[in-house]
């Protein structure tokens, strides 16, 4: 071939494409600003109600839906049509143009966000008493408790007063609509960004994904492998995740899980590309999943019951839930003194930072936990966390349960025995317990928000756990002192309320909280007590 023939192969990207995850609710989000669009060299829509329906029914029972691939460039002004939902968009620099998952997208948004559900070929209402996915029912208005209306789910303040409208004397209906809400809006899907200036070489991606088929993540490559071998349940990721989940603890990442399965079997937490999937005879598989399972199980419940920690969104890090599953893993029924110490190095690491996870440590702790030798283990472990942190979370730094300080400060705020502020009911049982509702998360005071007080209105301070309420503020101020104290929420910080004084309120509330953090994180953590093993390990040693 002359060397100035045109090469068989585009040239590299200048970058690679950018990985993450976008939850469903962040990604139509997205789609209504106007940031989505549609490239001309993608096919019409193909898919049909039946193929919307099995999407939503996946996201629901948490199986992967697949990746979605973006081309991030500038676009012009103009209207963007997703079926019936129409976006007037204006002129943007960063807009997505959609490479792969056009069928993915539009069957959300026609299904979340159709201005008029029933006149939409894929309008779906979710049966309550079934657990399924209906096309609009003609009967519904027999009885409309029953069939809720997929357009009322994407935004959570919506479905509650949907829910709060329809069906408040029949509670199991009511809570599988806030479970329904709940997935479809947290659902992460996988998304990469590709950033070029070329579109020949975007068109030359669409074409290879849609002839050789999509990425799958190193998770769903494994049970593709082996899912569908298992005789017996769980057999795949996802069924495991769902499994857990009866344990009132949340949905664990499948990915989280995939790394246990990993560490389980000896091979490496994180997969290599070189090394390719892992594989397993049929029998080995089946026993990895149940084995994973049962492990996991074990963790839940440590990090419950002996850690406090009663949900995976307010575990601070990831990182001790794997390191945590190898110790489980060999030591089933491990001494009381273990379990304590334990708990203590899960608040120390999540207290300094050491829990953070790279690559590296994370290996180089895993090798800390050797069969044969549980308190040695511990005690190696606890060696990791050893460094005590000058500062601890304060009650003025911005608030946002994505990062570990706030989780942290979302767990001194269910210390305190969170009550319901009408009722005066426990909303956090504790003693591994967990949470009353899945609803009781740390929300905003919003008749707050409005003060001059601007670095505490974005702190914790002005955070409380309790369900959504019309009225919060109102209902907040005729409540009972004892329901008050167990939200921090002193006299004093009362009468400012009352007195429109956010600004009082607020620095009050800060003021109670900071010590009762301090004094929280001190008895967890107990930085100043002996770490050393059972008396039991001791007498052995001195024989």
């Amino acid at each position: 071939m002359p060397l100035d023939a045109n090469p068989p192969f585009p040239e590299a990207m200048e970058r690679r494409p950018e990985a993450r995850a976008l939850k469903v609710e962040d990604l139509l989000a997205e789609l209504r600003q106007g940031r989505m669009r549609i490239p001309s060299f993608q096919r019409g829509i193909k898919w049909k109600r039946e193929d919307a329906t099995k999407l939503f029914d996946s996201l629901y029972r948490g199986f992967p839906v697949g990746t979605l691939l973006f081309w991030e460039t500038s676009a012009e002004a103009g209207e963007v049509t997703f079926g019936t939902v129409h976006i007037s968009a204006g002129a943007r620099s960063d807009a997505l143009w959609v490479v792969d998952g056009q069928q993915r997208l539009v069957s959300l948004a026609r299904v979340l966000l159709a201005p008029r559900p029933d006149k939409d070929e894929f309008a779906l209402y979710f049966d309550l008493d079934a657990g399924v996915f209906q096309p609009p029912p003609p009967a519904r208005d027999d009885d409309p408790s029953r069939w809720l209306p997929m357009t009322e789910v994407l935004e959570s303040e919506k479905l509650m007063q949907w829910v709060f409208a329809h069906t408040s004397e029949y509670k199991e209906r009511r809570e599988r609509a806030f479970t329904l809400g709940r997935r479809i809006r947290e659902y992460d899907i996988p998304v990469y960004l590709v950033r070029t200036d070329r579109e020949e070489i975007l068109r030359e991606v669409f074409g290879r994904i849609n002839s050789t088929g999509k990425k799958l993540l190193q998770s769903e490559v494994f049970d593709a492998l082996h899912g569908a071998r298992a005789q017996s349940r769980p057999a795949t990721i996802p069924q495991i995740a769902a499994e857990l989940e009866e344990l009132d603890f949340g949905r664990v990442d499948d990915k989280l899980l995939y790394r246990l399965l990993r560490v389980l079997q000896g091979e490496e937490v994180f997969e290599r590309v070189k090394d390719g999937p892992l594989r397993l005879s049929e029998a080995d598989a089946e026993k990895a999943y149940r084995q994973t399972t049962d492990t996991a199980k074990r963790v839940i419940q440590f990090l419950m019951k002996d850690a406090g920690i009663p949900r995976y969104d307010l575990l601070p890090y990831k990182q001790p839930f794997v390191l945590l599953g190898k110790f489980f893993h060999l030591y089933p029924s491990p001494q009381p003194r273990s379990r304590e110490l334990l708990a203590r190095w899960v608040w120390r690491g999540a207290l300094n930072g050491a829990h953070r996870g790279d690559t590296v440590s994370t290996r180089a702790n895993l090798e800390r936990i050797v069969a044969g030798g549980e308190e040695a283990s511990v005690q190696r472990l606890l060696e990791m966390v050893a460094h005590r942190p000058e500062e601890l979370p304060d009650v003025d730094s911005p608030f946002n349960t994505r990062f570990a300080t706030s989780k942290l400060q979302a767990l001194a705020l269910l210390d305190l025995g969170p009550r319901d502020m009408e009722t005066g009911e426990p909303l956090y049982l504790g003693n591994g317990y967990g949470l009353v509702s899945d609803d009781v998360i740390p929300i905003p005071l919003p008749a707050l928000i409005q003060g001059s007080h601007k670095g505490l209105e974005q702190s914790v301070a002005n955070r409380l756990i309790h369900p959504p309420r019309a009225k919060l503020r109102r209902i907040l101020e005729q409540a009972h002192l004892d329901t008050l104290a167990s939200h921090g929420i002193t006299p004093d910080a009362l009468e400012a309320l009352l007195a429109k004084n956010s600004d009082s309120f607020l620095t009050q509330r800060a003021a109670f909280l900071r010590d009762h953090f301090q004094h929280f994180f001190a008895r967890h953590a107990r930085w100043d007590e002996s770490d050393r093993p059972s008396l039991q390990s001791l007498l052995a040693e001195v024989d």
